[in-house]
């Protein structure tokens, strides 16, 4: 057993970003198909490292084939699954900059829907489905990190695999650049239909969002791509009976073994990593909108009350009966009216300072 000084900092990082993933979308509208896609891939990547950080900690047993089958492949389809929907919420932003996406017929509203769910749900399906040209075993499992796809490392792999991400970014460039030029050039008339169609401030996170996945995303799939050329052999393409020729036996590597090297070490641990820095964007993009604080005070007051605590709500006064309202406003006229005449009696004497003592003999 190896001992490493990331077991309790990964899982409880990961967890946390798991949970603090699901949180939006209590308050996400559920037409942003995009945005939400990007919560619910990010959040099963997270419970999945989850459970393999757990599971196969410091042992490499093959105790769950079913559910290797299904993680390593989860681990395929999420390298595009996150990049697919953020290019789903830009380009829906696009379209709504662009005055393409209002006054929809129901038709072609479900031809808008058929184009998100095909992106953001078919890209990583394809993905998953290709890998399997390249894969040559069913799985293997990593101490201290779990089930992991294995791709075999050819040309192809590089194409199928690697690839993916970085397209789909520089798709999403694309489309950030189309909507800041039309946001820049349409000016004020752009905020008013922002303002009226859509919710201004979500839109503008999703710009945010979208430029972070790109800066993100780009270097870290180029790096692992430099990573996999110098840490492990490349192999040429023989075939695909030559692939799967072993395809049915499960390597299992110790801890010791995947750690032994440097650049091996932080090219396993930066595809597990890399989904606790994406939760840390998403939530700081996502948390702290007007929409979240509000849902935040609600919960707590919601959290309070089972204290009996309550929010301090100043009561009104009670109303007067209209006979007293009556004799309430003709007080006030005869206490004006009064006042009046003593400030004019005041301002005679103060003129005439001789009046009162004219007639006196």
């Amino acid at each position: 057993m190896n001992l490493h000084p990331t077991y309790p900092a990964f899982p409880i990082l990961i967890l946390l970003s798991f949970l603090s993933t699901l949180l939006p979308l209590t308050w996400i509208r559920r037409d942003t198909i995009g945005i939400v896609f990007v919560l619910l891939w990010e959040a099963i990547a997270c419970l999945n490292q989850f459970v393999n950080s757990l599971i196969w900690h410091g042992n490499t047993r093959n105790i769950s084939p079913v559910w290797c089958d299904i993680s390593s492949r989860l681990i395929v389809g999420i390298s595009t699954a996150i990049p697919a929907s953020v290019l789903c919420a830009i380009r829906r932003l696009y379209y709504i900059c662009s005055m393409k996406a209002f006054l929809l017929t129901p038709a072609q509203k479900r031809k808008v829907l058929a184009e998100d769910l095909s992106i953001c749900l078919g890209v990583p399906f394809l993905t998953m489905a290709l890998e399997y040209i390249v894969e040559g075993h069913r799985y293997t499992i990593f101490e201290d990190i779990g089930c992991y796809p294995d791709a075999y490392n050819a040309w192809p792999s590089y194409i199928i695999f690697y690839s993916w991400p970085v397209i789909l970014s520089l798709m999403n460039g694309v489309y950030v650049i189309l909507t800041l030029r039309i946001i820049t050039k349409k000016g004020k008339n752009m905020d008013e239909v922002l303002h009226v169609k859509t919710e201004k401030q979500l839109y503008y996170r999703i710009v945010i969002l979208s430029l972070c996945q790109i800066i993100l995303m780009v270097p870290y799939t180029l790096a692992v791509m430099v990573m996999a050329l110098s840490a492990f052999p490349m192999y040429p393409y023989i075939g695909w009976h030559d692939i799967h020729a072993n395809y049915s036996q499960i390597p299992e590597i110790p801890a010791v073994l995947w750690r032994s090297t440097a650049i091996s070490e932080a090219f396993y641990e930066m595809t597990r990593w890399i989904l606790v820095v994406c939760a840390i964007l998403i939530y700081g993009t996502l948390g702290f909108s007007v929409d979240a604080r509000n849902t935040y005070r609600k919960a707590f007051w919601n959290i309070a009350a089972l204290a009996r605590f309550q929010p301090r709500v100043l009561s009104p006064q009670p109303e007067m009966p209209l006979q007293f309202q009556e004799r309430a406003a003709l007080s006030d006229v005869l206490q004006t009216n009064s006042h009046d005449i003593s400030v004019s009696v005041v301002s005679a004497n103060h003129i005439w300072p001789y009046h009162s003592t004219m007639h006196e003999p």
